[in-house]
């Protein structure tokens, strides 16, 4: 059965001043992802932080959903690669919401 909810995300305006903000940002993701590259604690640390804690609720969601799907199925079980395809879903979903013309960053 297929899911037929559309999913939007509220856009801001893109104005001069929240164009230089991403591109701090992702200046900021390719800087982290070279210091992780080297073997070093990525930084700044107001950032990795904000990505950690969002990835542990990602996760800890994930979990919860995964818990419900047991009890609602006694025949059938929730395993790390349904986790990990539900969080693929989920990517392949937000890409599609992006501008056209958004490259992947691959992480």
């Amino acid at each position: 059965m297929k899911n037929d909810r559309k999913i939007t995300l509220s856009m801001p305006l893109i104005d001069d001043k929240l164009r230089a903000r991403l591109a701090h940002g992702a200046r900021l993701r390719a800087g982290i992802m070279e210091q992780i590259e080297r073997g070093e604690e990525p930084a700044p640390a107001y950032r990795v932080e904000w990505l950690r804690e969002t990835a542990k609720e990602i996760v800890l969601l994930v979990a919860r959903r995964g818990e419900a799907f047991n009890a609602a199925h006694p025949d059938d079980g929730f395993s790390l690669a349904d986790a990990l395809d539900s969080v693929a879903s989920a990517r392949t979903i937000l890409m599609s919401l992006a501008p056209r013309g958004l490259k992947d960053s691959g992480a």
